[in-house]
């Protein structure tokens, strides 16, 4: 069986397209477009007529693709930006009629649950409990697992996009505009820190975009370690990135080896949600995971949790 999936994200939409051979897979086409659906409404609940503009022809670009490689069943999902919008059922409609797709249009849980079945297939969870952390444009999940069990999650919706459009930082971010979003995140991730007290977790999955910049950041730096679906690095390798770029400007950091030209505006928000959860639970190790939703949604669809 061939499967394709798109994960309609707030600053991307990706496509996975895999062959299943019972519990086998083979990932044959993997490609994302930088979309941005959540810019400038997203705090305001709506998708503005240019962003939806924007996701029609990414999903007609993702289509033609699907159409190229052939594909017996076809998963789209639509996350935070399109959850909460007021006009998400005319991005749904649209999809439909203009690219013929049907968008299911997913909880915060359930991106959840589905983050982790993408994460515990990457090889980067151990016997040991730890806290996977996914950062999107529009939301941040989070798990609480092991290898064996995701034993609570959560989601809040203060995704990068939501706090750059929020705080509309300077260029380069101001050290007051970065204390004002350590602080308005860490009220939020209050009761993430209550609830998740009891676990102990000893070390940070991180699964997305965010994360795979690091790994990109680091690996232009000549760190090795690298396995196939997961890299490692230490919170002190970490803490050198967040000095780094917030200390920049947009344009320095579109030139740092190994930067994607559309993570570089946004990046900024993302080292600040991360700094403040390894500084909470004193994480001294960070695993980012290749794998995260969209790669859950396969393997979910695989295991008949879809």
């Amino acid at each position: 069986m061939r499967v394709a999936v798109i994960d309609c994200g707030t600053n991307t939409f990706n496509l996975l397209i895999a062959d299943f051979q019972g519990k086998e897979y083979e990932i044959i086409h993997s490609s994302k477009v930088a979309v941005k659906i959540g810019k400038g409404g997203i705090n305001n609940c709506q998708i503005l007529p240019d962003a939806m503009d924007r996701a029609m022809k990414a999903l007609i670009h993702h289509r033609m693709t699907i159409n190229e490689f052939g594909a017996d069943k076809i998963l789209v999902f639509a996350t935070s930006a399109v959850r909460s919008a007021d006009n998400g059922d005319e991005f749904v409609e649209r999809a439909r009629a203009e690219a013929d797709l049907d968008v299911t249009i997913i909880s915060g849980e359930r991106e959840a649950e589905l983050i982790y079945e993408g994460v515990k297939h990457s090889g980067s969870l151990t016997e040991e409990t730890c806290l996977i952390m996914d950062i999107g444009g529009g939301s941040c999940e989070f798990i609480i697992c092991n290898q064996e069990k995701a034993f609570d999650r959560f989601s809040f919706e203060i995704g990068v996009s939501r706090l750059i459009d929020k705080f509309n930082p300077s260029n380069p971010m101001t050290e007051t505009e970065a204390v004002s979003i350590r602080t308005y995140l860490d009220e939020i991730l209050a009761s993430l820190f209550e609830k998740t007290a009891k676990y102990s977790p000893q070390y940070l999955v991180g699964s997305s975009g965010t994360f795979d910049t690091f790994t990109d950041l680091l690996l232009a730096q000549g760190h090795v370690g690298k396995k196939p679906n997961e890299f490692s690095y230490t919170v002190n390798d970490f803490n050198q990135i967040h000095d780094k770029i917030l200390m920049s400007t947009l344009e320095e950091r579109l030139v740092i080896p190994g930067m994607a030209a559309f993570r570089a505006e946004m990046i900024t928000a993302s080292v600040i949600a991360v700094k403040s959860i390894t500084d909470h639970y004193k994480f001294l190790q960070i695993k980012s995971s290749a794998f995260s939703l969209k790669e859950g949604m396969l393997f979910a669809l695989r295991d008949g949790k879809i």
